[in-house]
């Protein structure tokens, strides 16, 4: 009998010890297999790609002094867009189209009316006026100029009333009228006014009026001298400008942002040859932070990735809104930054990549995004509590904690919630919902 009981006690000790081996087997191959993982306390940093382009927020047009009639033809281009210039550097070279047979026809024209001239002296040397007479002919050349000017002056009102809108007939300045507009009103207003004075003091002097012949004679007299002075101004204008253009300089220092003219174009007063920045007016990268998160404002810090320098800081200088509505960022190009770009003209033309970095003021609880679950509004964590079992254990159970989201990025979540003594689970190896057990991968 005693043998038979020892074999039953052995028998049943065997059977309960393959009980609890499979029961555990079973327990570990039906029970989810999560990680854990916990929260800490830190300050929120936010980081973001920022894609932009250089921006030149104000330009101004470089063009040249050609005199009417001139035109220049490029010869050289020294500089690119994106270049730095000092004031003095050159720009452009040009020359003046047709320079040689210009002047030449200008001394013919000086020579052709100095001979008229010295030949009326020669016939009518010993015509004298008196002073009566010579004040009436400089009143009557004065009166003639006055009236020259009332001239241009309606020409120009007339051109701008028709250019805005309004009808030429009216006589009166019009309701909304430009500044400019006003501003050619008054000038036509006092040249009608110098002609009709220089047409009084005419008057005045009617009876010192010249006699036909003498007239005839100082008219054409005047007329050479005059001939004569305009080419001489001319020659002198157009040999100053030969020499000026064969390097137009930068007038200040700043950025060439546009080169509009190459070599073998031609220019005349109208012509912007190239743009450039206002002194004391520097260049921006300005980025599109329509889908930034973050709240950006001037002096938020940006980082940019080089090459040859590693990863520099600068920040933004502005923000604003774009006329499509879009948001924008400036960001200062900093020296180093042009420095490993080679200069300015290393960054335009491409898209630059910035990154934007944000940390918050004070210190909240931060998880891994891995472990907060949910969309908008619900979101929430997954924590393990332990709980006893029926035969004396502790098993892993799910409990559902909602967490209210202050900030997200791609390596921490921000929530206002204390969570620091929690066993947070994520990367569970099955769907998982509260309540479920749960248990460590290798535990």
């Amino acid at each position: 009998m005693k043998k038979i009981a020892v074999r039953a006690m052995i028998t049943l000790a065997v059977v309960v010890a393959l009980c609890m081996f499979f029961s555990g087997t079973i327990r570990t191959i039906t029970t989810a297999k999560v990680r854990f993982t916990s929260a800490r306390q830190g300050k929120f940093e936010m980081t973001s790609e920022l894609t932009g382009k250089v921006q030149f927020r104000e330009t101004e047009d470089l063009k040249l002094s050609v005199p009417e009639g001139a035109l220049l033809s490029v010869k050289n281009v020294f500089v690119k867009p994106g270049a730095a210039v000092e004031a003095g550097d050159k720009l452009i070279g040009a020359a003046v189209v047709d320079y040689e047979k210009t002047i030449a026809q200008l001394q013919s024209d000086y020579d052709t009316a100095q001979a008229t001239l010295r030949n009326l002296l020669r016939k009518n040397g010993e015509a004298r006026l008196t002073r009566g007479e010579q004040a009436w002919m400089e009143a009557y050349y004065a009166a003639q100029e006055a009236s020259q000017r009332k001239r241009d002056a309606r020409v120009e009102v007339q051109a701008l009333l028709a250019l805005e809108g309004f009808d030429p007939e009216d006589g009166a300045l019009p309701e909304g009228a430009s500044d400019e507009l006003a501003a050619a009103f008054e000038a036509q207003a006092q040249a009608e006014a110098d002609s009709a004075a220089a047409d009084e003091a005419l008057e005045k002097l009617n009876r010192y009026a010249i006699a036909d012949d003498t007239w005839d004679y100082l008219t054409q007299r005047h007329e050479c001298e005059a001939k004569m002075a305009r080419c001489e101004a001319d020659m002198a204008a157009l040999t100053r400008l030969s020499r000026e253009v064969e390097a137009v300089c930068a007038p200040h220092a700043g950025y060439v942002t546009e080169v509009l003219v190459e070599k073998g174009a031609s220019i005349d007063s109208a012509t912007v040859a190239l743009k450039m920045t206002p002194e004391d007016s520097a260049p921006v990268i300005r980025a599109d932070i329509s889908d930034i998160k973050q709240s950006v404002t001037a002096g938020s810090v940006v980082t940019m990735d080089t090459q040859r320098r590693g990863r520099l800081e600068t920040a933004v200088v502005d923000t604003g809104v774009n006329a499509d509505g879009s948001r924008y960022a400036d960001v200062t190009i900093t020296k180093d930054m042009l420095q490993a770009s080679g200069g300015l003209g290393g960054l335009m033309g491409t898209d630059v990549t910035l990154r934007l970095t944000t940390r918050a003021q004070e210190a909240t609880c931060l998880v891994s995004p891995a472990a907060v679950r949910g969309s908008g509004d619900d979101r929430y964590v997954f924590v393990a509590v332990k709980e006893s079992s029926t035969f004396g254990g502790t098993q892993m159970k799910v409990q559902k904690v909602s967490v209210t989201v202050l900030g997200e990025s791609s390596s921490a979540v921000s929530v206002s919630e204390d969570l620091a003594r929690q066993q947070i689970v994520y990367m569970e190896d099955r769907a998982i919902s509260e309540g479920d057990a749960v248990m460590e991968y290798g535990g």
